[in-house]
């Protein structure tokens, strides 16, 4: 007991053989020590650091690490753009064992109430409901707070397709710039498209030297892939 507050100290051997003590004080009893001890045991066994002084920021800073070879690199760099740009500067002073549901259900109001796009929101929402999903199912956690979510999922915006005019305002000004990629977008305009659609074509799904594109289209009973 160091000032009034209980600490514990626990050895173990690291990688290169030595051993190494860990320490952790601040906690207001020897009961609240023994449960983080007995939370720090349990988390060494199975493969991490449970440190009960962790804040949400220090947790979602190393999660997209934990995460960067299961996911692709654009959901990757989508959950990093979220967790940092939006989720740390909300919840990061807050110690995770002690993020609550009512904490994420008072943002999302807020967020709201302050003219927020629900779409945006909503995608933040889920990110930080995976990343305490992660905990969960590592132990770090007993339970993901981010669930259930406090927003249903919105209905995407409706897509406006290009009038005549727009799409040949397009054309011309791809022709000025780069008349093989005026020829592709020809192309896809005929193949009926929305300007969403055929701005958000990845390069590895057009091949302009071949005159080849390929176009996934989704719907709620199938997926096929066509080329064209």
């Amino acid at each position: 007991m160091e000032h009034g507050t209980w600490t514990f100290a626990v050895d173990f051997a690291s990688l290169n053989g030595r051993r190494r003590t860990v320490r952790r004080g601040g906690f207001e009893d020897d009961f609240a020590a023994e449960s983080a001890l007995r939370r720090f045991l349990e988390g060494r066994r199975l493969g991490f650091d449970a440190n009960p002084h962790e804040t949400v920021a220090a947790y979602l800073t190393r999660w997209p690490k934990m995460m960067e070879f299961l996911l692709k690199p654009t959901t990757f760099a989508r959950y990093r753009t979220y967790v940092h740009g939006e989720l740390i500067p909300v919840f990061g002073e807050i110690r995770l064992e002690e993020l609550a549901h009512d904490h994420i259900t008072t943002c999302t109001h807020q967020q709201l109430e302050a003219g927020r796009g629900r779409q945006v929101l909503y995608h933040c929402l889920a990110t930080l409901s995976s990343a305490l999903g992660t905990a969960v199912r590592t132990h770090r956690l007993p339970y993901n707070a981010a669930q259930p979510l406090p927003l249903r999922r919105p209905r995407p915006d409706e897509r406006i397709p290009w009038s005549a005019e727009q799409a040949v305002a397009f054309l011309a000004h791809c022709r000025d710039v780069d008349p093989a990629f005026a020829d592709l977008f020809e192309t896809i305009i005929g193949t009926g498209l929305r300007k969403g659609e055929a701005l958000g074509l990845q390069r590895p799904n057009v091949r302009i030297e071949d005159r080849v594109m390929y176009i996934r289209h989704t719907s709620p009973r199938s997926t096929t892939t066509n080329s064209s």
